[in-house]
């Protein structure tokens, strides 16, 4: 009885550790989480939950392991103590010729063996059971360490995604601020050349450009008025994978996905004017490249029917009215 005891103790133990580390993944809220700190929390969370998994599945190995030499002893002890049973039942006779002490003796020897082989049984049964049960609780590990495995990953995914879009916010900020960056050494880009001048001087340019802009999406016959993260802009509707074009001269101080913005290129006219190209299915420019004026810089989607391009002007970090800087 006791023995059943701790067999049902230890299945019991099991199936608890295994019920709340399957409990813990299900809270893990992957898709909810925003804050760096919280994904690493989480992960260490999941790491904790694998090597417990492991280190139980390492200990059952041994305690089946150990079960099977116990096994195969108390058979072999369960095979020598039912045979010497069968030969003294087998007899058929009580040792009545010597007297009654020799037959209580002999009665006392068959309850004994009796008792031996009925424990020995349940030895067997217990051990059978025993092991059952601790493949049961492997196999539901295996499946729990998969899980948290599975989870790790995203985690790790979830992770590498929220520090791409801080780095891509910091990057954007920085556009928009006119953080320095590394222009190719030739001034040539596109069939254009740069004439020689800082960005101040560009910028004095296009100040004076107000209403002259080139049109980003040429040939587009719907525009309207949209906005991304709270800045205003204008939408062009046009022909998927057609081409976006630069709306002025300038450098292109950002391109790379970000936000809400999708796929996005920025390009710096100097005095802190910038205009922003969002929504695009290729870029075909780097940061660094300088452009000229209506010069390709990327296509539409091609996803989609209707390829949108979300275009606005900038002042640093504040939107001007994209409509009259296009003279719409």
């Amino acid at each position: 009885m006791k023995t059943k005891s701790r067999f049902w103790v230890w299945t019991a133990v099991g199936l608890f550790a295994i019920a709340a580390g399957a409990g813990a993944e299900q809270d893990v809220g992957i898709s909810g989480l925003t804050d760096v700190a919280a994904v690493e929390g989480k992960i260490a969370e999941n790491l904790a939950r694998v090597e417990h998994a492991q280190t139980r599945q390492a200990q059952i190995d041994t305690e089946i392991s150990g079960l099977a030499d116990k096994r195969d002893e108390a058979e072999d002890r369960l095979h020598e103590r039912a045979r010497a049973l069968y030969r003294i039942r087998r007899a058929g006779m009580l040792p009545v010729a010597g007297g009654f002490d020799a037959l209580m003796a002999h009665l006392a020897r068959v309850q004994r063996l009796s008792r031996m082989v009925k424990g020995d049984l349940d030895t067997m049964d217990f051990l059978g059971e025993r092991g059952a049960a601790l493949r049961v609780e492997k196999n539901q590990l295996a499946s729990a360490l998969e899980e948290a495995q599975v989870g790790l990953r995203e985690l790790e995914a979830k992770k590498e995604e929220i520090e791409h879009s801080r780095r891509s916010a910091s990057l954007f900020q920085d556009a928009l601020r006119g953080a320095p960056q590394t222009a190719p050494s030739d001034n040539v880009s596109y069939g254009r050349i740069r004439v020689s001048g800082d960005m101040d001087d560009l910028g004095d340019g296009f100040a004076q450009m107000r209403g002259q802009l080139a049109l980003p999406v040429q040939g587009s016959m719907r525009i309207g008025e949209s906005s991304r993260e709270g800045a205003a802009g204008l939408e062009f509707y046009g022909r998927p994978g057609g081409p976006i074009r630069a709306a002025a001269d300038g450098r292109v101080a950002f391109a790379r996905n970000y936000g809400a913005y999708g796929l996005m290129v920025i390009i710096d006219h100097g005095s802190s004017f910038y205009t922003v190209y969002g929504g695009l299915g290729a870029t075909d420019v780097q940061v660094g490249d300088w452009v000229g004026m209506s010069a390709r810089v990327g296509t539409l989607d091609t996803a989609n029917p209707d390829a949108i391009l979300f275009f606005e002007v900038r002042r640093g970090t504040r939107p001007l009215d994209a409509r009259s800087w296009l003279g719409l």
